[in-house]
């Protein structure tokens, strides 16, 4: 996030790890620290540890006169960039929050152009073992100036436009998305849950009370504003009739809705197996490797060995009910002795999500 550092406190550019509220508090970070700089971090951290009490959350400030895309940037290895490679790994999901000088204009502009910037970023990450998924705070939205999330081609990110009327209502906040709240669902839920489900996502309380977008009361927008901005891809907050509470309407990324990573849940999914193949993996790189003296194809006993292995990799995401099933296979006809590559292909069937459910109801005449 952009920020102002606190004497004796929060310095920018500098990697914290927060494990509560009050670790924001000993640096600084407080009510004031947003009213006084006209920011909003201390209310993003705040609704993070609302809605996930035992989340873990990496703090890192930058100067406001950094550009939303430059934040972003994986070529600019004093921002975001250093944020991840500092937690050495451990950011599953990366929280952008936008506050630039008031003298900035234009803002929304800024933060399309820094949903390709982001996409770069989470692409080289997952290059070097570190996938990780970026939700974008959506600061300065319009209805008037809706943006196509899903014809960005960014499977890795997305944005989150939805907003608490009690701090858009002021005036230096009017354009502020609550990227806090949908950082802390993201990071309380299963990796293969939707942030949208309505029995463990209720997200009311706190400052979310009354809801809304671009500085907006959810009831002023129609339906029809609604479901284009649900079908485009964007990230905000709803209710449903007959039940209380505050919930999200999906976890889109931005992709089109009918790839495989259309929804953080599934690259959550997918990185969670990644991360767990090559920690089974990793130590038996450079291993010796027997080869069937007759055929020059891998041994049985070398194919069934890295079966098993990739397997137990994944048993942890079938148990948890977080797949609903793995295979792994081992060609034994490759090559290993000209290319020095073994591979293995892993497939994986995940768990599918009820976003809407049809029921048929009518009367009968048991006469």
């Amino acid at each position: 996030a952009g920020g102002v550092a606190v004497t004796a406190g929060v310095q920018l550019e500098t990697v914290y790890r927060l494990a509560s509220l009050q670790d924001a508090l000993l640096l600084g970070i407080d009510a004031d620290y947003d009213t006084t700089n006209a920011v909003l971090v201390y209310e993003h951290i705040k609704e993070f540890f609302r809605v996930n009490p035992n989340g873990e959350l990496y703090l890192m400030l930058l100067p406001r006169t950094v550009d939303y895309a430059d934040m972003l940037d994986p070529a600019n290895t004093g921002h975001a960039k250093k944020l991840l490679v500092e937690a050495g790994g451990n950011i599953r999901q990366l929280g952008v929050a936008f506050n630039p000088e008031d003298t900035v204009t234009d803002i929304w502009t800024k933060t399309l152009a820094a949903i390709a910037k982001a996409q770069e970023l989470a692409t080289d990450e997952y290059t070097l073992h570190r996938p990780v998924e970026i939700l974008l705070e959506g600061k300065g939205f319009d209805i008037s100036a809706t943006a196509d999330f899903r014809s960005r081609n960014a499977p890795n990110v997305a944005v989150m436009i939805g907003q608490a009327m009690s701090i858009a209502s002021q005036t230096a906040f009017a354009k502020y998305a609550a990227i806090g709240t949908l950082l802390g669902a993201v990071s309380k839920a299963r990796v293969n849950e939707s942030i949208a489900w309505v029995e463990r996502f209720n997200l009311y309380g706190g400052t979310l009370e009354a809801i809304g977008m671009g500085g907006e009361a959810l009831n002023t927008f129609s339906q029809g504003d609604l479901n284009t901005l649900n079908e485009n891809g964007a990230i905000f907050f709803r209710t449903h009739a007959g039940t209380p509470g505050i919930y999200l309407n999906d976890s889109h990324t931005c992709t089109d809705a009918t790839d495989d990573y259309a929804y953080i849940e599934n690259n959550r999914t997918i990185h969670k197996a990644v991360r767990n193949i090559r920690r089974a993996l990793l130590p038996r790189l450079a291993s010796p490797v027997l080869i069937d003296q007759e055929s020059g194809q891998l041994s049985p006993e070398v194919v069934k060995s890295y079966e098993s292995d990739g397997r137990r990799a994944l048993e942890t995401l079938l148990s948890n009910g977080e797949v609903s099933a793995i295979d792994v296979y081992v060609d034994p006809a490759q090559n290993i002795l000209a290319s020095g590559e073994l591979k293995l292909a892993f497939s994986l069937i995940p768990t599918g999500t009820a976003r809407r459910i049809s029921v048929t109801i009518g009367f009968v005449n048991p006469f």
